[in-house]
């Protein structure tokens, strides 16, 4: 529906409401864009943590066995 249609059924309110909701999908997508950014970067921190952690565990269990 055009924004002028809007204006001669709903009056200048449907109009306002329309303006409203358009500024709010615009909102929620780059809201969204930013969490999956977010997400895909702690995933990434998540994976290299593992990975590190991992090694350390393997080291500490070479180390401790060579003490015994």
């Amino acid at each position: 529906m055009l924004p002028v249609e809007v204006l001669q059924i709903g009056g200048p309110g449907a109009f306002l409401g329309l303006i409203i909701f358009m500024m709010y999908r615009q909102d929620r997508r780059a809201s969204e864009k930013i969490l999956t950014h977010l997400l895909e970067q702690d995933q990434e921190t998540r994976q290299e943590n593992t990975k590190v952690l991992t090694e350390l565990t393997t080291l500490l269990i070479r180390v401790n066995g060579r003490l015994k």
